[in-house]
């Protein structure tokens, strides 16, 4: 789900510390808080490692920059996470987006993010989905849930200049050759770390969003 890095691409971390939920299956992950060295300094992040298979290697399947303190992670007797449900959050969040105040506490991002202007370009917002890859959550201390997933959302920018267009949409058209015309359609995939509480709206902790199409 992370696409920002090339397949080969390898993470340094500094202190680790891991939540590793019991399984017997296949697929495998774990949950890890880090610092991620990078460009001579060190940033937090919480992670998800994915195994598809005996015979594969660990890989992100989640990796977010995060500031503060995440909520504490719940674990049994013998030091294992405890895995949890997402409790609907995706669904929620995707919902947020599309109008739906009922289900989540926006952070300021996600809140902004409804929006209907870019500039001088009106947005009409299109399809809101969960995922796409899994959603992994773990259980926190005081009931709730702390929760890796993703959304995809389609947005189309209307009526503006060329010039004003944000500035990944123009570089996005420029590397395919396209011109943008009256109306850019755009699709967007965020990351996201979420908190589910035991009972009450779900809560947005943290998120990246990158543009995956432009046409």
């Amino acid at each position: 789900m992370y696409g920002k890095l090339p397949k080969s691409a390898r993470i340094s971390l500094a202190n680790p510390v891991f939540y590793v939920p019991r399984q017997s299956e296949y697929p495998r992950w774990f949950g890890v808080a880090a610092l991620e060295r990078s460009g001579g300094g060190e940033r937090q992040v919480l992670g998800v490692f994915v195994k598809e298979d005996a015979k594969g290697g660990w890989r992100a399947g989640h990796w977010l920059t995060f500031k503060g303190r995440p909520p504490q992670i719940d674990r049994d007797r013998e030091g294992y996470a405890l895995a949890a449900s997402e409790s609907g959050l995706p669904e929620a969040h995707a919902g947020y987006l599309g109008g739906d105040d009922d289900a989540l506490v926006p952070d300021s991002y996600t809140s902004n993010a409804r929006d209907q202007e870019v500039g001088d370009w009106t947005v009409e917002r299109g399809a809101v989905t969960p995922g796409p890859g899994d959603s992994y959550a773990l259980r926190t201390e005081d009931g709730g849930a702390l929760v890796w997933y993703a959304v995809k959302e389609e947005r189309t920018l209307a009526g503006g200049k060329a010039s004003t267009l944000p500035e990944e949409v123009r570089d996005h058209l420029e590397k395919n050759g396209d011109e943008p015309g009256e109306t850019v359609r755009t699709t967007w995939q965020w990351l996201v770390i979420g908190y589910a509480p035991e009972s009450g709206k779900g809560r947005i902790l943290g998120e990246s969003v990158s543009l995956v199409a432009a046409r």
